[in-house]
């Protein structure tokens, strides 16, 4: 249940109930810009057998990837028809040693792997292929999940839509505004859908606050707040394997650059003379700016999504955003902390801060003149303010968040 308070929770809201949607309309909602498992698998029960493909067969696609495997075995109407990847790939187990603990993992990534685990042929170069246009090529596919380094986003969700294919997009959906105005304006044309994978949205939660403030449960809602933040000793994003099979001779560094590509006349990366090949940049591309903006693109986005659509908020009228490198000096030239407030034309503030050398997080709220709502697990409370009792100093927040640290003082 979503519970509402004041001060201390005092109602108690059911959570909207799902109900069936044919794809189209599913993947064209706003309300719904992520799959979740129980939301796809109705909207694919009402409909014929959908031919899917795997762009990038990284972590994020093997989560896709097996949630599609499993619905295919419910018996939902779905193919996997083709994937794609860069690198050959890698399928073994490991060890991990890491906090004084010894784990055995289990490693399939790549395009090889991928076959294996979607039954497809891994000598059809056609469905089994290191270049993606020719996966837009097959006539038998009707979506793509990309799930490649940001920089190729803005390039392959054009591609898409001049294919005729619907695509899912993992998040940032581009890499730059003037590559997401050509990407919106080719979608706007083409009549396909396209879907953010930002899978917290589909969360009811977030329409409940927006209902609550257009209700005018907190008055205007002039200021929002949200920050993600992390911390591990090994380095943000280095934690990512580096397998010795990655070499050039396995993956397609030209590719996987895409410096011969481009949107709006710019490259989408470097030449290999400019990058030449690095295993660890291949590998941990998160750490890089021409294939990443760090903490701001694979962290915040989700926050600052959800918090918009909470607000009710549409294009921001400014933005001011700053990232720095203060402690993760590793060799990575993407920030360890950003700073960003942005400014709405309906009369609203959106604040939002990211780390990944703290993990003391940051209350995610919505102020308004009546009150406050403050999201936690599970639903939001509100809170109520009464301007007519005059500038009075407010309690702080005294007790702290349990890191499983010890309180040793106190403040005054």
């Amino acid at each position: 249940p979503l519970s509402f308070n004041d001060t201390a929770p005092t109602e108690t809201a059911p959570m909207a109930s799902a109900s069936p949607l044919d794809r189209r309309k599913f993947f064209g909602s706003a309300a719904a810009m992520s799959l979740s498992a129980a939301g796809y698998s109705n909207v694919l029960g009402a409909n014929d057998r959908i031919g899917l493909a795997f762009i990038g067969c990284g972590g994020r696609a093997q989560a896709h990837i097996d949630l599609i495997r499993r619905f295919i075995q419910d018996g939902q109407p779905l193919a996997i028809r083709a994937v794609c990847d860069v690198w050959d790939g890698l399928e073994d187990e490991y060890d991990v040693a890491f906090g004084g603990k010894v784990t055995r993992r289990r490693y399939a990534q790549g395009l090889f792997p991928s076959a294996k685990k979607c039954g497809l042929d891994p000598a059809d170069r056609a469905r089994v292929s290191k270049d993606y246009r020719r996966t837009l090529d097959l006539a038998d596919l009707d979506a793509v999940c990309i799930a490649t380094p940001d920089h190729w986003h803005g390039r392959m969700t054009l591609d898409a839509f001049a294919a005729g294919k619907d695509a899912f997009i993992e998040p940032p959906f581009t890499r730059t505004a003037e590559e997401a105005h050509l990407a919106v304006e080719a979608w706007r044309t083409s009549g396909l859908v396209a879907t953010i994978g930002v899978q917290s949205l589909a969360d009811p939660v977030w329409m409940k606050a927006f209902e609550a403030i257009r209700g005018g449960k907190i008055g205007h809602a002039s200021m929002g707040q949200t920050g993600t933040f992390r911390n591990d000793l090994r380095g943000q994003w280095r934690y990512y394997r580096l397998a010795r099979e990655m070499t050039p001779k396995t993956v397609d560094w030209d590719l996987f650059l895409g410096h011969a590509f481009e949107v709006g006349g710019r490259p989408l990366g470097p030449t290999p003379k400019v990058q030449p090949f690095d295993r660890s940049v291949f590998a941990q591309w998160r750490c890089y700016s021409p294939f990443s903006s760090g903490p701001l693109s694979d962290l915040l986005t989700p926050n600052l999504t959800r918090m918009i659509a909470a607000m009710g908020v549409r294009e921001p009228s400014s933005v001011h955003c700053e990232g720095s490198l203060l402690v993760e000096r590793d060799g990575r030239t993407v920030p360890d902390t950003v700073n960003l407030i942005a400014n709405f034309g309906e009369g609203g503030t959106l604040m939002a801060a990211a780390s990944t050398t703290s993990s003391y997080p940051m209350e995610e709220t919505i102020r308004g003149r009546l009150g406050t709502i403050k999201f936690v697990k599970g639903g939001f409370h509100t809170f109520r303010d009464d301007p007519s009792r005059g500038a009075t100093f407010p309690p702080r927040l005294e007790r702290p968040h349990d890191l499983g640290g010890d309180l040793v003082g106190e403040e005054a």
